[in-house]
């Protein structure tokens, strides 16, 4: 991994909090960016960011990917969004929005392209993608 990089790990599972069973959580660096990011409800289920070649899946095209959504409609309280790229041999996650409130206060971050892929494969197989 080349120095500066950041390294995720998606995780699965439930919230009591929010009610939910299961629901994607991306930890980047160790932190748990919906959470330090979005009050207003849990990350999406996984059936909707971990479909095989989904949503988390990088590519040349930017790409806009709602993370998580409030509890009770985004139009309502929002919804955490990013922007993914491939960018030469790195992912950038940046443009962080919310879709109704101020933009969280998040850097942009950079993965390694391969192990991004490689953990993104990962997460899809663990839940059947």
């Amino acid at each position: 991994m080349a120095t500066g990089l950041s390294r995720i790990r998606i995780e699965v599972g439930g919230s009591e909090h929010w009610g939910v069973e299961a629901a994607v959580r991306p930890m980047i660096d160790g932190r748990d960016i919906i959470r330090e990011a979005f009050v207003s409800g849990p990350g999406r289920p996984p059936e909707a960011l971990l479909r095989p070649n989904g949503e988390l899946r990088a590519d040349t095209e930017p790409r806009e990917v709602v993370l998580a959504e409030a509890d009770c409609a985004p139009d309502c309280c929002g919804a955490l969004c990013v922007t993914i790229t491939l960018d030469g041999e790195q992912v950038v996650w940046g443009g962080w929005r919310d879709l109704n409130g101020p933009a969280p206060v998040l850097p942009e971050f950079r993965f390694d392209a391969g192990e991004y892929e490689a953990e993104i494969a990962r997460a899809e197989q663990s839940v059947g993608g």
